[in-house]
């Protein structure tokens, strides 16, 4: 399994369209195969960041997202937003199951 964690320095006044790309994203992404889980989302203590949460099942799946168009169109979505360069972060899951 192959989890990407990260965030996108964003401009915070600009949310309500930023949640229709993130939207528009979401929706796309997980009709991907092997997709298995795609959030972005607003932490509530910093109204200019954006986090993202993806998993993929292997890395064959999210080397097909990396070259697709859906994530080429989120890109050029989400640019015009940005106030910054995004900080991602790629791990190489072997297990995984419930906390506890």
């Amino acid at each position: 399994m192959i989890v990407i964690a990260g965030t996108f320095p964003i401009d915070g006044s600009k949310k309500d369209e930023i949640a229709a790309v993130v939207t528009t994203a979401r929706v796309a992404t997980l009709a991907e195969d092997g997709c298995v889980e795609y959030r972005l989302s607003f932490p509530g203590d910093d109204e200019n960041t954006m986090m993202i949460f993806e998993e993929w099942r292997d890395a064959e799946a999210l080397g097909a997202h990396g070259s697709g168009e859906n994530v080429k169109a989120f890109g050029r979505a989400i640019r015009g937003f940005l106030t910054g360069k995004p900080a991602l972060s790629i791990y190489e899951v072997s297990t995984k199951g419930p906390l506890g």
